[in-house]
C-alpha cells in the first residue's frame, strides 16, 4: 500500500500508539473459560503449547460436524438436535449469567469448542465451517439483529431474512463487494503485519482461525479474520478483523471518511471505529465469543492501510447480548421447533 507508513501521532492511526490490554472489572460471566479456550486453541502466551483431545462416544457429534441431527438420529441426552455437540458431564444450570436460551444448547465442553475452532479453519473453504455455523447467531449477522425492530420492541414481526441467515449454514454466493474483500484479504493481512511490526518495533504474525463458539451460549458464534501474536515470543495480542471496502477501493482511508456511512471517523491522523456502526457490534461479538479483550480493526484500500484498536466494551455488550438472546429464543427456537414437529408429522404420514 502506498501510504502504509507510520504517521507518528497519538491515538489510533496508521501508526497507532500502544494501548495496554486491561481486564475490565465488569467482564462478562465466563471470561476465564473463554480466555482459556482461546489460549488452548492457539497456544499459551509463551509459545505454541498444543493440547490434544480424545473424543469419545460421549461427544459423538464433534467428529461428525455441527449439522442438525436428522429425524431418524437420536440426540444424546440433554442435547439440542439442532446444534452440534452433546451434553457435557457437568451442568451449568446455576452458572452466573447463564442465559435461558442455553437450555436449548448442547453445552459443549471446552475441549469440544477448541476442537471445533481448529477443525473449521479455512472458513469459507472448509465445509465444516458451514456445518457448525448453522442455527447459530454469528457476529456477521448480529448487528442487523441487534438493531432490528423485532428485538427492540417496535414490531412483532420476525425479520425473515435475518432468521434465514441464522438457520442456514450461510450462502456461498458472493456479491462483487464480498468478492473484492475475499480477494484482497490476504494482501491486507500482509500489509497489517508489516505496518504493525514496524510501528511496535517487534514482529507480529497473524494466524488463521476457524469458528469460535461461545461456551455456555452456544447459539452464538464468530469467525474473526485472524489471531494476532508476537512472532518472537508467541504472546497472544488479540483478534484481527479486516475490511476492504469495495466502494472506496481507490481512495485513501481519510478520503473515505468523508462518507458519513463509512465505518471509521478521523481526527487529524487518528482513526476510530464508530460505535454506532454495524462493524462495532460485529467486533464486540467476536471479542465476547472468542474470549479476547482486544482486536485490531484494519481498513485496507488500493492506496492505504489503517489500523485502529478496539477494546472489549462490557457495557455495550451487556446491552446488546440480551437482544440477540431475545431473537434466538423468540424467533429461532420457535422456527426450529415448528420445523422439527413438521418433520415428525411428515414421517408419520
Amino acid at each position: 500500500p502506498k501510504s502504509a507508513q507510520a504517521a507518528g501521532s497519538s491515538g489510533t492511526s496508521r501508526a497507532q500508539t500502544d494501548k495496554p490490554t486491561s481486564s475490565t472489572a465488569a467482564r462478562r460471566a465466563g471470561q476465564s473459560s473463554s480466555q482459556s479456550r482461546a489460549t488452548a486453541a492457539h497456544g499459551s502466551d509463551q509459545g505454541d503449547t498444543k493440547i490434544s483431545y480424545r473424543v469419545t462416544a460421549k461427544n459423538p457429534t464433534v467428529t461428525s460436524g455441527g449439522k442438525p441431527c436428522s429425524t431418524t438420529a437420536k440426540a444424546p441426552a440433554g442435547a439440542d438436535p439442532c446444534l452440534g455437540g452433546s451434553q457435557s458431564s457437568h451442568t451449568r444450570a446455576n452458572t452466573t449469567g447463564q442465559c435461558k436460551a442455553s437450555k436449548f444448547s448442547s453445552l459443549l465442553t471446552t475441549e469440544d469448542v477448541v476442537k471445533v475452532e481448529r477443525e473449521t479453519r479455512g472458513q469459507r473453504d472448509n465445509p465444516k465451517w458451514y456445518e457448525w455455523r448453522e442455527n447459530r447467531i454469528t457476529a456477521s449477522v448480529a448487528p442487523r439483529i441487534a438493531n432490528s425492530k423485532f428485538v427492540n420492541g417496535k414490531s412483532s414481526e420476525v425479520p425473515q431474512s435475518y432468521l434465514k441467515a441464522v438457520v442456514s449454514s450461510g450462502s456461498k454466493v458472493q456479491t462483487p463487494a464480498m468478492s473484492w474483500g475475499t480477494r484482497n484479504e490476504k494482501r491486507a493481512v500482509q500489509a497489517y503485519e508489516e505496518l504493525q511490526s514496524r510501528r511496535t518495533g517487534r514482529p507480529v504474525k497473524v494466524e488463521e482461525c476457524g469458528l469460535f463458539i461461545h461456551q455456555g451460549k452456544e447459539w452464538l458464534a464468530a469467525s474473526p479474520d485472524g489471531i494476532v501474536r508476537e512472532a518472537d515470543t508467541g504472546k497472544l495480542l488479540g483478534l484481527l478483523e479486516v475490511k476492504c471496502p469495495y466502494k472506496h477501493r481507490d481512495k485513501t482511508v481519510k478520503e473515505a471518511c468523508k462518507d458519513k456511512a463509512f465505518c471509521l471517523e478521523v481526527d487529524g491522523e487518528s482513526y476510530s471505529l464508530k460505535r454506532n456502526h454495524p462493524y462495532y457490534t460485529q467486533v464486540q461479538c467476536q471479542l465476547a465469543t472468542a474470549g479476547f479483550d482486544r482486536a485490531d480493526f484494519v481498513v485496507h484500500t488500493n492506496k492505504d492501510t489503517v489500523i485502529t484498536s478496539v477494546d472489549f466494551d462490557a457495557g455495550f455488550w451487556e446491552r446488546t447480548e440480551p437482544k440477540l438472546e431475545k431473537f434466538y429464543t423468540e424467533a429461532v427456537i420457535p422456527h426450529l421447533e415448528e420445523k422439527r414437529s413438521y418433520s415428525v408429522w411428515a414421517k408419520e404420514e
